[in-house]
């Protein structure tokens, strides 16, 4: 599917597309069959990438020992590197901290617990305000890990050319929309199979006996320009499909061909990767 119909055509498209790819979940597994193949115009906002460290702040005696505990990280670095023994790796970390690198480190280590002492005294406290003295809290920071999964977020503004244009525009959507919703799944005794429409009533009286959801679709996302180059700053890993909004009166008013199609439409998508990105993944384009 495509819009505009000439997006890939080097004469008359747009130049720049984007592609997305859906598939079908598959539970510990990766699949290969194509549900749906759509090229949307590149826009701005799909051009945006992150990347992101999470650090907390802590407190005590993490600052006061950093020095020692570096030297003996040395030491364990250099074992791994080496092959050795794991007894000469240990006696070779600690040689690396003197005798008074580490009477220094407790000496400092005292004044700190004895600071922490005055710190949790309130009158202690205003007494060292009454010199102009505050207790240094040791702050620093610790690494706990990369941030969250990138998002993308993607804006289509559509507008029809013709009626049959809004029809292709329509089959976009739903097939966005199909995507990214769950289905049902019933069991019985000869097995699972998907979920019969049943007799009578609503959907939703129909379906409300149904215990299970299949898992929604994942996607793969390109980048591409005209004449098939595919060719991007960034690679977006495997994702799936956290929204779809669509505004059928994006002009401020709805507008309508006469048989009832849309005529302008915006779609804005959200998209969340899979895997989460390292260095390794950055190397690899990502």
């Amino acid at each position: 599917m495509h819009y505009p119909s000439n997006i890939t055509k080097s004469s008359e498209g747009e130049g720049h597309w984007v592609m997305f790819t859906s598939y079908p979940s598959l539970f510990a597994e990766s699949s290969t069959e194509i549900q749906y193949s759509i090229f949307l115009p590149m826009s701005a906002q799909s051009l945006i990438s992150t990347a992101e460290a999470v650090y907390a702040e802590q407190e005590g005696l993490g600052t006061v020992i950093t020095d020692a505990t570096r030297k003996m990280a040395a030491g364990i670095t250099d074992f791994n590197e080496s092959g050795g023994n794991w007894t000469d790796a240990a006696i070779g970390a600690f040689k690396a901290i003197n005798l008074d690198m580490v009477t220094n480190k407790a000496a400092q280590s005292a004044e700190y617990i004895a600071a922490q002492s005055i710190r949790k005294s309130d009158l202690a406290t205003r007494a060292l305000a009454g010199a102009n003295l505050a207790v240094n809290p040791k702050l620093s920071l610790l690494y706990q890990g990369p941030g969250k999964f990138r998002k993308f977020t993607f804006e289509f503004p559509m507008v029809a050319k013709s009626s049959s244009e809004s029809g292709e525009i329509k089959k976009i959507i739903k097939a966005f929309r199909i995507s990214t919703l769950p289905g049902y799944k019933q069991f019985t005794m000869s097995g699972s199979t998907d979920a019969a429409p049943g007799q009578g009533g609503s959907l939703t009286e129909r379906k409300a006996g149904q215990n299970f959801f299949t898992f929604p679709s994942t996607w793969d996302i390109k980048f591409g320009h005209v004449d098939g180059i595919e060719a991007t700053p960034f690679k977006i890993a495997r994702s799936v499909c956290n929204s779809v909004s669509v505004n059928y009166a994006a002009a401020g008013a709805p507008f309508f061909f006469k048989g009832g199609e849309p005529y302008e439409v915006k779609m804005t998508c959200t998209f969340t990767e899979t895997s989460i990105i390292t260095k390794e993944a950055v190397e690899e384009g990502f």
